[in-house]
């Protein structure tokens, strides 16, 4: 990995962490189950992270491919509580919905122990798992920037009779953005197990793709859950400016 994408690994652990405190101080006071679900997700996801680039942090050697796979789980269990999100916030009635969060859950059972049990390299299309894991983790990142991008439609609709706060209308836009991101991040994954011991100018651009997903994923995160108050005001005036009639 080279030593962008780790740097980015690094920042990206730390805004997962402090979001996840801040989702599940508030789901002590609210009780929600989004709030809960998602700062398991994002708690999994920040350990994950500052775990598998301990070694470079700490100037030792890489992982054994026994050790890589154990931090792995720590990313497969979070993408549970992810999918478990997307369907209560967007699906909770829908059948199908349901049968999907299964798919991907035996997808990520199925492709993450076969690959761990046969010893293989946890990114490599060597290993013949995973694909099967990457369907798993990546289809989740798909499924919530369309949701996020129906929600946002009808939300705008709806500020336009001032029934939804336009911030809130905007969060559904950074939560399609952060499942784009997030996808787009997966699509390195892909690459880098493609490219890793055969071009190393391609396993380093995937590296710096990743990289850069992981940041943009962060920072939109950032806006949706602590929107400094410019952005806050600007999204505000920006609707008002849009509502108000022209006279004339």
């Amino acid at each position: 990995m080279t030593e962008y994408a780790y740097l980015a690994s690094i920042f990206a652990s730390a805004v997962y962490l402090y979001a996840s405190v801040r989702l599940l101080r508030l789901n002590r006071r609210t009780g929600e189950r989004a709030e809960l679900l998602l700062g398991v997700y994002f708690a999994l996801s920040g350990v994950y992270y500052l775990t598998y680039n301990l070694p470079s942090l700490l100037g030792l050697d890489s992982w054994s491919t026994t050790a890589e796979w154990t931090v792995e789980w720590l990313y497969i269990l979070g993408v549970f509580p992810y999918l478990l999100f997307i369907r209560s916030a967007f699906r909770p009635r829908d059948t199908w919905a349901g049968v999907l969060v299964g798919a991907c859950s035996i997808a990520l059972l199925t492709g993450t122990v076969k690959g761990a049990l046969d010893g293989r390299e946890v990114y490599s299309l060597d290993n013949p798992w995973f694909l099967v894991q990457w369907v798993g983790y990546t289809a989740p990142c798909v499924w919530m920037c369309w949701e996020a991008l129906l929600s946002r439609h009808g939300a705008q609709k709806r500020v336009r009779v001032g029934l939804c706060a336009p911030i809130v209308a905007n969060r559904y836009l950074l939560f399609a953005l952060f499942g784009g991101f997030q996808s787009l991040a997966c699509l390195a994954d892909l690459s880098y197990a493609a490219d890793i011991g055969v071009d190393q100018t391609a396993s380093l651009f995937s590296s710096a793709l990743l990289g850069g997903a992981e940041i943009a994923s962060v920072m939109v995160l950032w806006f949706a859950f602590f929107p400094p108050p410019f952005y806050s005001n600007w999204i505000t005036q920006r609707a008002e400016s849009l509502s108000t009639p022209v006279e004339g």
